[in-house]
């Protein structure tokens, strides 16, 4: 009985350790828990950020696909009908960038430039870029005469108008043009900018509702990327508008006397512009021949009377010589009657 009563504290204690251990167990399981409710919450969240972003992606792909400015292949190929004939696609609806290089002659150099510019802002154009060089034609003996550039800025709509206008200020030499369809990647950034709006007001509510330090970093750290890329994103938009809505057309004006033939001559044509260029040369020369002596006149007029009177004083001092040679011829008798 003794050896019982001994042995009782022992056991007490034991089960006060057990009683303690159970207890501390059961409060770090509480903390771990709430914790974890947070993060769950945290992950929630963000998985509905991108479930809704994944869904208003395939809205707006839906969208674009039913106003016509998807990106399919059926848009860039065209569609099949019901009978299996492929249909072309609408063009209407397309985003097109057409750029015009041309090379112009004429013999009116200002006029051509006055009519040119003129041209340009009655269809609501602007110049660009405009570079004049040279001396005029008619100034100068050889066949080389002004150049100039001009890069013009035209609404798409009236750019034929604009180039027939061009064909009829002088002869065209050279035109190339060059189209680019820039549809698909107008539409990729319209349904990007789209799905990147959503997200962000997504995220502006989730800031509201943020309670933690590292939730609020993590949402402006992403409001911040998503506002570079709307930012980047609408730049290129406003760049393909302007390119697709204004169309480029660099010209370069060269001033000439006589055109370039852009079709085969016949003999006889030939012959007559050979003729008009020989007797040009030669009104150019007498031209400037004559303009070099009006010019030169207050050098070579002063330096010519010099030579006469220095010939004249010559002639007049051999003259004396030879009189003071000759002697005195005898008296002639007068011849009898």
């Amino acid at each position: 009985m003794k050896k019982n009563v001994s042995h009782f504290p022992k056991t007490v204690s034991a089960f006060v350790r057990l009683l303690s251990f159970w207890i501390l167990s059961i409060l770090l399981l509480s903390g771990c828990r709430s914790g974890n409710v947070s993060a769950v919450e945290e992950t929630a969240a963000v998985s509905s950020i991108n479930t809704g972003a994944a869904a208003d992606m395939e809205m707006a792909d839906s969208s674009m696909a039913d106003s016509g400015m998807g990106g399919s292949a059926s848009e860039t190929g065209g569609t099949l009908s019901d009978s299996g004939i492929s249909v072309p696609p609408d063009t209407s609806q397309r985003k097109l960038i057409r750029n015009v290089d041309l090379q112009l002659e004429t013999d009116t150099f200002d006029e051509t430039v006055d009519q040119l510019e003129k041209e340009i802002s009655a269809l609501s154009g602007y110049i660009e870029h405009s570079d004049m060089t040279g001396k005029s034609i008619r100034s100068s003996a050889g066949n080389s005469g002004r150049h100039g550039t001009i890069t013009a800025r035209i609404p798409a709509e009236q750019l034929d108008s604009f180039l027939s206008a061009v064909d009829g200020s002088g002869n065209i030499t050279w035109k190339s043009e060059q189209v680019t369809d820039v549809t698909l990647q107008y539409s990729d950034l319209e349904s990007r900018k789209k799905t990147l709006t959503v997200e962000q007001e997504r995220l502006w509510t989730l800031l509201e509702q943020a309670d933690t330090v590292e939730t609020v970093i993590a949402l402006e750290e992403r409001l911040s990327e998503i506002r570079y890329e709307l930012e980047s994103m609408e730049s290129q938009l406003r760049l393909y508008d302007n390119q697709v809505d204004y169309s480029t057309v660099s010209i370069s004006i060269l001033e000439v006397t006589v055109f370039t033939p852009t079709e085969p001559e016949s003999i006889g044509t030939r012959i007559r512009s050979g003729f008009s260029a020989s007797i040009g040369a030669v009104q150019v020369f007498f031209a400037e021949l004559f303009i070099f002596l009006v010019s030169a006149s207050p050098i070579w007029i002063p330096l010519v009377l010099l030579i006469l009177l220095l010939i004249f004083l010559t002639r007049r001092q051999l003259r004396k010589k030879k009189e003071k040679r000759q002697p005195d011829s005898p008296a002639v008798p007068p011849p009898k009657a």
